[in-house]
């Protein structure tokens, strides 16, 4: 017999409100947990947390931990252990929603930031029937207009007077979406001079944020009231905000208009924006840059960066590797040759440094260079003239020279393995770089990005991080930096079958092999039990660390996690 009862889609939003979570009821019985068994499943729960029992008018809801039983009756809200439970007709779901998945399909093919940006505007401008729409990108305390559209399918040059104010720095300073359904029967807005100025009747604004920090918001508004704003789309919009997240980051570039995408540094962190203000501060110089960090923290993009802002970024900038280069032949490589000039010389050849006439030299892993070389290229500093190898002739060379090193250069020279005239020309200017383990949230942004890129990549669509798999990416200590972060997310693209990148599709256990020192026979108390695995050991301080920094600030959890550059979640792991 044919089942005729009315078809209902079931919302679920995770106690630590991540994204949410919808299944279409198509079962009697529907069972959610935590379990990979359980037909939906939902982090943070027992493996066996409940099971939804369908019915004409709505749903029954079980709890199988204590056997307790709730009706969900259609557009009402249950919460559960912190789990909040909706219920909507499928037809209705379906007609009043955003295009959410065409969507992610369509950005992934989407080169420019800025065009993705576009594209899901316009989109969602048409499926909400909204009049105007905006993407705002935050800027300290103030804030900027990244991309705008009018219904027409027009770009608005002076977009900002189409937004309210008050409602924009709300989303931005507090974190929290504004839904008005009717300006005029909401008295908190209704009053406001750029709702009446701009006679909106309808507003929706969503954060784009990671996790507590607003990094954007996307604004939509309507004039009329002849469809307000639904429950879906403000749930819909929601989710879009939170994907395109790596995109608007990709936004914050050095100098707009400087360079291509992929040249811009990212991160929210102190640290990243430090950066990115002495690279703001040395670009429009000439000053040699000596750029210095760890293996994998992305040492060349902040060398692509100054030159994209300097003057000289209308040139390809010039980049070789001084360790990747032969001894014998990094000389020729350098400073190019005549033909003849020695055995392989079958032609005159110019040198990187003759290449970079007008534009920037980058010698990544300059540390590594002989010291024979380092000679030569000190007399190139000095006297701004090359001579190729088997001539005679000096040609003028008019060149920005920015060098990267993993090594301790001062370390290089007290060994006598570097010049030390030569580190004074290259350290004019010094940017170091840090860890990726001490840029807290950052390491999510950049997972995020890169599990954009790597579907791109790999024609793939629609991959999310799951809460578990992010909270082990912020807490694991990425020896590689950045480098092995693009790949791990590279490897659970691939891995993952399903929607949601887990724990296992990172691969990350094992990876780092910890060398642990002779037991010291010293008793030092204060460092505990000195026979203890390392491992214990770290585990013990954190948790006493975090403990003392969530004292500092008085019990407030949420000053003490952005202290901490981790999630309130992660807080409270460490303490248990």
């Amino acid at each position: 017999m044919t089942d005729t009862r009315t078809e209902f889609e079931l919302r679920i939003v995770p106690a630590d409100e991540a994204a949410e979570i919808r299944a279409r009821l198509v079962r009697s019985l529907t069972t959610i947990g935590s379990d990979q068994a359980a037909n939906v499943q939902l982090p943070g729960v027992s493996e066996r947390w409940a099971v939804v029992q369908r019915q004409d008018q709505g749903a029954q809801v079980r709890l199988l931990g204590s056997g307790q039983s709730h009706l969900l009756k259609e557009d009402q809200e249950l919460v559960l252990d912190g789990v909040k439970l909706s219920l909507q007709r499928l037809d209705k779901a379906l007609a009043d929603g955003l295009p959410v998945q065409p969507l992610v399909n369509q950005l992934s093919d989407v080169e420019s930031p800025k065009e993705a940006l576009e594209l899901m505007l316009a989109s969602v401008i048409e499926a909400t029937q909204a009049d105007s729409g905006a993407i705002i990108l935050r800027e300290e305390d103030d804030y900027t207009v990244a991309v705008a559209r009018q219904s027409s399918g027009g770009s608005l040059d002076e977009a900002a007077e189409l937004l309210s104010d008050n409602i924009v720095r709300e989303v931005l300073n507090g974190g929290a979406k504004v839904w008005v359904t009717d300006a005029n029967r909401q008295e908190r807005y209704a009053n406001i001079p750029s709702i009446i100025s701009l006679k909106l009747r309808s507003v929706l604004c969503v954060p784009m944020q990671l996790h507590s920090h607003v990094l954007g918001a996307i604004f939509l508004g309507k004039r009329e009231l002849r469809r307000p704003f639904s429950q879906r789309q403000v749930q819909d919009l929601g989710l879009l905000a939170s994907m395109c997240v790596p995109l608007l980051i990709q936004l914050r570039r050095i100098l707009p208009g400087t360079g291509p995408a992929e040249e811009i540094i990212l991160g929210e962190s102190e640290m990243i924006r430090a950066v990115r203000r002495l690279v703001e501060r040395v670009a429009p110089s000439d000053l040699s840059v000596l750029v210095q960090g760890a293996t994998g923290t992305g040492k060349e993009l902040v060398a692509r960066a100054v030159h994209a802002a300097s003057p000289r970024f209308e040139h390809v900038m010039v980049v070789i590797n001084c360790s990747a280069v032969p001894e014998g032949l990094l000389e020729a490589e350098l400073f190019g040759c005549k033909r003849g000039a020695f055995t392989g010389a079958v032609a005159d050849r110019k040198g990187r440094i003759e290449q970079a006439h007008q534009s920037t030299l980058f010698l990544d892993e300059v540390g590594d260079m002989p010291i024979a070389m380092q000679a030569a290229l000190l007399r190139v500093l000095e006297d701004r003239v090359v001579t190729r190898l088997g001539e005679n002739q000096p040609r003028a060379v008019d060149f920005r020279l920015i060098t990267a090193t993993h090594k301790n250069l001062e370390q290089e020279v007290e060994g006598g393995r570097f010049r030390q005239d030569l580190l004074y020309r290259l350290k004019e200017f010094t940017i170091e770089l840090p860890p990726l383990s001490s840029r807290g949230q950052d390491v999510l942004l950049l997972a995020q990005l890169f599990l954009r890129q790597s579907e791109q990549q790999l024609g793939l669509s629609g991959r999310r991080i799951g809460r578990p798999a992010a909270d082990q990416i912020l807490n694991y200590s990425w020896p590689g930096n950045v480098r092995q972060l693009r790949a791990a997310m590279r490897r659970a693209a691939i891995m993952c079958d399903e929607r949601e990148i887990e724990p296992e599709h990172l691969s990350l256990d094992g990876i780092e092999q910890v060398k642990r020192p002779p037991v010291s026979r010293d008793n030092d108390s204060s460092l505990g039990d000195l026979t203890r695995p390392l491992a214990l050991a770290k585990q013990d301080f954190t948790a006493r660390y975090v403990a003392a920094v969530l004292a500092h600030y008085a019990g407030d959890r949420e000053k003490a996690s952005a202290a901490l550059g981790i999630s309130i979640r992660s807080l409270y792991r460490y303490l248990s």
